[in-house]
């Protein structure tokens, strides 16, 4: 069997093809770093190697992988974290054999006491996260709960106002009602007793 037959056979078995060819990844690493700068983001090198000339994806696993890079080198630059290329692919891809995934035979991974402490402080961090937003939707329901009960003192507060001013009022109401009725029995007394003595008057017994 030619070589180029067998490597087309072993490819078919990935579950996610490169689309380097028979160029090694650290070639293409080679190329990028003299074509753009010496900083080489892992992501956009998993991304030079797994997408054809017009930047369409092998696979669409391969693509999910490289935004877990992505992503996993932006959670590391929020925090402050510095990161190497074997790290992130480690990280992301895992080890086999010795050698990192996505980085060829030739690159040895990182001892496994360094992804364990790094491992150990992202859950750190997501722990703290967790905590922090706990902390957060506890001050926020405390300040609900204190907002609602406000509300209704002041609810209960308006409606005793609304009382006292509505006995006020009938109070009032009933005292002028019982002048009025005060001053029409004196006028009536007023007037009979005048009635009377012009009687008087005009019939003397």
């Amino acid at each position: 069997m030619k070589r180029s037959e067998q490597n087309k056979k072993n490819r078919s078995k990935l579950t996610v093809n490169h689309a380097a060819g028979s160029r090694s990844f650290q070639r293409t690493r080679a190329c990028m770093k003299n074509q753009e700068s010496s900083n080489i983001n892992p992501a956009e090198l998993y991304k030079k190697n797994y997408t054809n000339k017009d930047g369409i994806w092998t696979s669409e696993g391969a693509r999910e992988i490289y935004e877990r890079m992505d992503a996993f080198q932006r959670q590391c630059d929020l925090e402050g974290k510095t990161y190497t290329e074997i790290e992130v692919y480690s990280e992301i891809l895992g080890k086999k054999s010795g050698y990192v995934r996505g980085l060829g035979r030739a690159v040895k991974p990182p001892p496994s006491s360094t992804l364990t402490t790094q491992s150990s402080d992202l859950q750190h961090q997501l722990a703290k996260a967790r905590d922090e937003i706990e902390a957060m939707r506890a001050a926020r329901e405390k300040d609900l709960q204190e907002f609602a009960k406000k509300q209704v003192e002041m609810e209960a507060s308006a409606e005793e106002r609304m009382k006292r001013e509505q006995e006020r009022m009938r109070v009032e109401h009933e005292e002028r009602m019982q002048r009025n009725k005060s001053a029409c029995e004196r006028s009536k007394s007023a007037y009979g007793q005048k009635y009377r003595r012009n009687w008087r008057r005009k019939c003397p017994l």
